[in-house]
């Protein structure tokens, strides 16, 4: 991070280098996974060798950012990640095989009005590509934000996306084309000085085959006082897709690629206490109940992949499997942290999950939430101890 003679500007960057070793089985199952897919049949690019005994692989970022100024600043990036590239035995990725560039420029108002407290626009743009240099997506963002005098904020945006190549959509098969599309979405929240404070936000996508998806989350927050706060949302969503994958068919000589249009609807509670016992001893509680059900109708195969217009790459397939599903679970977390001196701290954590799965496909909130709390649980007890050495 290198800040140039006018601090306002800067340099930032990385580079990283990674070697992962083991057995053949070991990185046979590496060079497959979500992460690489070495193994989809139109990647020529990609040297698969289920002998091989490493996977080495690179990455790096580059940018460049205005990041002082009263009325504009931006940041323009650029980075990649090498096929083999992998560091999920140390850290988190989702996926290599990937160059990014993005730009974003902000243009805000600070000096407070009659009206408004401080006002943001932001301007977004992306695009990524794969190694082969099939551009995977491209696209943009608007968005705006206002906080008023009432300290009540709103904001709305919408994003629009092109068509790209989906390397990924069949699980190790072959790339696909992807859809166009847009979504908007909008927030409000009030006071949060009040003891009595809200939220609101929510979401409308489209693509270009019509299929849609919708939600909302409204929350609210209770302070009673000043060590105390109490939260509750809800989280709502709908949509409706008919390119869902569903399984590869091993059928030889071929494997059938197969799709199918899923109608899925997804309910959350949320809800936290966030208790300061004293300055240095707090207690937080984190439950969420989530339920999810997904009915599958209209299945088919892909047999023409990156051929003509989105639906030209698919053909009716007569699917015999049940993929309908209802997902159930209930996760809680309870955090008890002491600070017994200054930058020394324990931590002593009771995680509690529940779920599982049925096939089904009809989504009954009563039914599944009630059912969430009977589930067989697994409970996880952790401490964690540091010490600040003052040397």
């Amino acid at each position: 991070d290198w800040r140039l003679k006018d601090k306002r500007y800067s340099v930032t960057g990385y580079w990283v280098g990674t070697s992962v070793r083991g057995s053949a089985e070991a990185i046979d199952e590496l060079q497959q996974n979500a992460v690489h897919s070495y193994q989809r049949p139109d990647a020529g690019y990609l040297d698969y060798d289920p002998t091989r005994t490493s996977l080495n692989g690179h990455a790096g970022m580059v940018g460049f950012q205005k990041i002082g100024g009263s009325k504009v600043r931006f940041s323009f990036v650029g980075n990649y990640k090498t096929p083999g590239f992998d560091v999920n035995d140390v850290g988190y990725v989702r996926r290599s095989d990937q160059a990014m560039e993005s730009g974003w420029v902000q243009i805000r108002w600070d000096t407070p009005t009659k009206l408004y407290r401080n006002v943001r626009i932001n301007f977004n743009q992306w695009a990524a590509w794969n190694f082969a240099g099939d551009t995977r997506f491209t696209g943009g963002n608007f968005n705006a934000h206002i906080l008023l005098t009432s300290n009540w904020g709103a904001g709305m945006g919408f994003n629009i996306e092109g068509n790209g190549t989906d390397d990924r959509a069949t699980r190790g098969g072959p790339a696909i084309r992807s859809k166009s599309g847009g979504n908007i979405w909008y927030y409000v929240e009030s006071d949060g000085r009040k003891a009595v404070s809200g939220e609101f936000m929510g979401f409308i996508y489209r693509d270009q085959s019509r299929d849609t998806s919708w939600g909302f989350d409204p929350g609210v927050t209770y302070r009673p006082t000043s060590f105390l706060s109490l939260s509750a949302g809800v989280h709502f969503e709908r949509m409706n897709e008919d390119t869902q994958w569903v399984e590869n068919v091993e059928e030889l000589p071929s494997t059938h690629y197969v799709f199918g249009r899923i109608r899925q609807t997804t309910v959350g509670l949320t809800t936290r206490v966030n208790y300061t016992v004293t300055p240095n001893l707090t207690v937080q509680v984190y439950a969420q109940p989530f339920v999810s059900a997904g009915a599958y109708s209209d299945f088919k195969e892909l047999t023409r992949p990156r051929v003509g217009r989105f639906a030209d790459q698919f053909t009716p397939y007569a699917y015999g499997g049940e993929p309908d599903f209802n997902y159930r679970s209930f996760r809680m977390t309870n955090v008890l942290r002491w600070e017994y001196k200054p930058g020394s701290a324990l931590y002593v954590v009771w995680q509690q999950m529940r779920e599982n799965s049925v096939s089904m496909g009809a989504f009954r909130f009563r039914r599944d939430m009630q059912d969430v709390f009977g589930l067989p649980s697994t409970n996880v007890f952790l401490v964690k101890f540091s010490y600040w050495f003052n040397m």
